[in-house]
């Protein structure tokens, strides 16, 4: 996740939509947006990222829980 790509968006009923940007490979609609910065630590320099609901999960269980996040 420490790396940054460009937003990607999918064009959906003719809105454009987000795409989860979790190491650039995944192509699942955006469920958060998570703000791993405010975790503070080795995380500060991290910005935020927009994650689909299967990789929330994986971020979740790895940081125990602490990665703040907000439904977009």
């Amino acid at each position: 996740m420490k790396e940054k790509f460009p937003i990607r968006y999918k064009v959906l009923k003719g809105k454009k939509v987000p795409l989860c940007d979790y190491h650039g490979t995944c192509n699942n609609k955006v469920h958060c947006e998570v703000y791993p910065f405010l975790m503070g630590g080795k995380y500060k320099n991290w910005g935020w990222n927009y994650l689909c609901k299967r990789h929330l999960k994986e971020e979740q269980k790895r940081l125990k829980n602490k990665l703040p996040f907000c439904y977009v």
